[in-house]
């Protein structure tokens, strides 16, 4: 199935009666809180499954999961999906994985709310971004087509924040930001200096000429 960017591919509350695997883009998936307000939980891309959990417990979707450009995916009826994962024990381990994957994340999140600095928590967002959006042989630079306020979301800080935190990445010659997305120029530098590791006061090479990281 083909979707549009800004297409809905699911929408929270509704009854789980498929799963889609994910061929080629990416897409958004929000979550509308008590007060009305959509928040971006995260971004899915190629082989990434979606609605597992639906289908699998039964209770309606928790979150809306939004086409952010152009998505072609495979839809899977509930019945037949169930089915799947009871004859084929590896995929029914590859559906165990991934959902387990997504649970630490959610973990390791929460605690860096406490452990972490706003500033390194919007690096690990970019950082896991860019695995996302990075395309095979696009070279050392990589660009996250996220506006700052979806970031900060990411990120679980203010706008403010996150704002801040960008401005520290960018004298660095870490990131370049324009509108509705953040530029890494040089990836390597990007990971060993952004608050991912050690050497805060490091300049990145800003993706010109021989990047000193390798």
């Amino acid at each position: 199935m083909r979707y549009a960017a800004g297409d809905h591919l699911m929408r929270q509350g509704d009854p789980g009666d498929c799963v889609l695997v994910l061929s080629s883009g990416h897409v958004k998936v929000v979550a509308r809180d008590g007060a009305g307000h959509d928040r971006l939980l995260g971004i899915r891309g190629r082989g990434e499954l979606l609605g597992e959990m639906s289908c699998v417990d039964g209770e309606p979707r928790s979150a809306s999961v939004v086409a952010h450009d152009p998505v072609l995916a495979t839809k899977i009826a509930k019945a037949k999906f169930v089915g799947i994962i009871g004859e084929r024990p590896e995929l029914a381990r590859e559906v165990v994985r991934q959902v387990s994957g997504r649970l630490r994340a959610a973990e390791r999140k929460q605690s860096e709310l406490t452990s972490d600095t706003v500033e390194t928590r919007v690096a690990r967002v970019l950082a896991e971004l860019a695995g996302v959006f990075a395309e095979d042989g696009g070279g050392r630079g990589v660009s996250v087509p996220l506006g700052q306020e979806e970031l900060a979301q990411l990120a679980a800080a203010a706008h403010v924040s996150a704002q801040r935190a960008l401005r520290g990445l960018r004298a660095r010659r870490l990131v370049v930001t324009g509108y509705g997305k953040v530029d890494i120029p040089c990836l390597p530098c990007f990971v060993a200096l952004s608050g991912l590791n050690r050497g805060k006061d490091v300049t990145g090479c800003g993706g010109v000429g021989v990047c000193p990281q390798g």
